[in-house]
């Protein structure tokens, strides 16, 4: 079947493509070869967590070429795919295995299904009747892991061939990201049901912080609305999800700021954060800054070289945003990645040398699923009132919203563009993609890995620019037009 072929492959890339950074990872976890001692412990279940972490925030991975696509970030540097992928017009994904940026892809890929593979072989061992300490703990972070690599694949991929503790499903065939997806929070609620039916905390498995079993459970809940409301390619499929369900997982999601504690960068890290924060790095697109000022440019305009500081009412261009009077990208790589603003919310991660706390999932996050699952719902006042008790008014000062569909609308749009930058990885793009707002041309989900298809023997393809089926594959709309 296909499908040995690429987890085979999934392996062996492993060892051969990663960088420094990913290779202390991936030694932790001992993903490479392991001995049959090494599977269905808890100490690697306890690892379960620290690897998905790692893996969806490595600079080898879609992080940075992600933020840029969706003009959240500008960038013209070639690192990363960002320069490549957030070009205009947009042009098609690079999908040749030689390709110079195939990290983006290929190492992001392989590592998810390293994590479902060891994510398998804990929940068989604990189902098989293996000695645990906590045996709920470990399915706990097992079904996580299986939740976790199942759902980013399919966030990010067109499609996603599939196992669990059974071995390989659906015949070895792929299934589509939506039915990725149903898979992906299905093993959530498992991980939900052996939490609530166990007695422990979540502490090394999360790098500097220490859980309750609650705080895990909301924290998992959350995880499932993430899934759930990221996972559309474009406004209808977005409409017809199931709203009771997310609203179901956000009234028990986050009551807290979920971060994670920064070693230094030696095991615990957000590397495509910290790239996107350093100077002279990554600058926020002025798309942005017009959501902010709606008197300032959304793009950069012909023929200046300075723009001057932006003003808002939201309190927040001052607190997270650093005007900038000079540019730091090329103009002969296309001014349109010009900007006049860098993001210096998280400054102290910098300063701190990397040794702090990094936000992966605020509340306020939590909060705007639950209030777009109120709106989905009818429940406009319980929207309203969600949002104007959130971050809208609590850290950017702003007057509250009326209980209107297109007011609730449009302040969920804003707060996720402005408040959730750095933070959840693709978040910025899943929330263009799923309201038709990617600039045309732009990939909608990627393609397999070349190197994956070369060694099932599958066809090549890719999406993006003119290739892939419109509005499916790739945008045909886009917030320029």
């Amino acid at each position: 079947m296909k499908i040995f072929k690429l987890i085979s492959l999934a392996f062996l890339a492993i060892g051969l493509n990663s960088c420094d950074d990913f290779d202390t990872d991936l030694d932790v976890i001992n993903r490479e070869e392991p001995t049959s001692n090494q599977i269905g412990i808890e100490s690697t279940a306890d690892k379960l967590f620290q690897g998905w972490y790692n893996a969806t925030n490595s600079y080898d991975g879609p992080g940075l070429m992600l933020a840029t696509m969706a003009d959240q970030m500008s960038c013209s540097w070639g690192n990363a795919a960002m320069r490549d992928m957030s070009s205009e017009p947009r042009v098609a994904w690079n999908n040749n295995a030689t390709y110079g940026n195939k990290n983006s892809t290929e190492v992001f890929f392989n590592s998810m299904h390293s994590i479902l593979s060891d994510s398998n072989s804990i929940v068989a061992n604990i189902l098989g009747g293996g000695a645990f300490d906590n045996a709920q703990k470990a399915e706990s972070l097992a079904r996580f892991g299986q939740a976790a690599s199942l759902g980013y694949l399919a966030l990010v991929f067109d499609r996603v061939y599939p196992s669990d503790e059974t071995g390989i499903l659906n015949g070895g065939e792929p299934l589509a990201y939506n039915e990725a997806i149903e898979l992906a929070l299905e093993k959530l609620d498992l991980a939900i049901v052996a939490a609530e039916a166990g007695t422990f905390e979540i502490d090394t498995q999360v790098n500097g912080v220490t859980l309750s079993k609650d705080q895990w459970i909301e924290f998992l809940n959350s995880f499932g609305a993430r899934l759930l409301v990221n996972s559309p390619r474009n406004a209808t499929e977005k409409n017809a999800l199931d709203w009771d369900r997310v609203l179901n997982y956000a009234q028990n999601g986050l009551s807290y700021d979920f971060g994670v504690v920064s070693d230094g960068w030696t095991n615990w890290y957000s590397d495509w954060v910290f790239y996107a924060i350093y100077p002279g790095w990554l600058r926020v697109d002025m798309r942005i800054i017009n959501l902010m000022d709606n008197s300032y440019p959304d793009y950069w305009p012909a023929n200046e070289t300075v723009l001057p500081e932006a003003t808002s009412e939201d309190a927040r261009l001052a607190t997270d945003f650093e005007y900038k009077s000079s540019q730091d990208f090329p103009a002969d790589r296309g001014t349109y990645h010009w900007t006049t603003y860098r993001y210096s919310r998280y400054d102290e991660i910098t300063g701190s040398g990397w040794t702090t706390t990094v936000n992966e999932m605020l509340k306020a996050e939590n909060d705007l699923y639950l209030a777009e699952a109120y709106l989905r719902t009818g429940d406009l006042p319980n929207a309203a009132a969600t949002i104007n008790n959130g971050s809208r008014s609590l850290r950017g000062g702003l007057d509250d919203i009326g209980e209107t569909e297109q007011e609730i609308k449009d302040a969920i749009f804003y707060e996720r563009n402005v408040e959730l930058i750095c933070t959840g990885m693709g978040l910025a793009f899943f929330e263009m993609r799923g309201n038709d707002l990617l600039q045309e041309g732009t990939p909608l989900h990627l393609p397999i890995p070349g190197a994956a298809l070369n060694a099932a023997k599958i066809p090549m393809y890719t999406f993006g620019g003119s290739q892939g089926t419109p509005g499916t594959d790739v945008s045909n709309g886009g917030w320029r037009q």
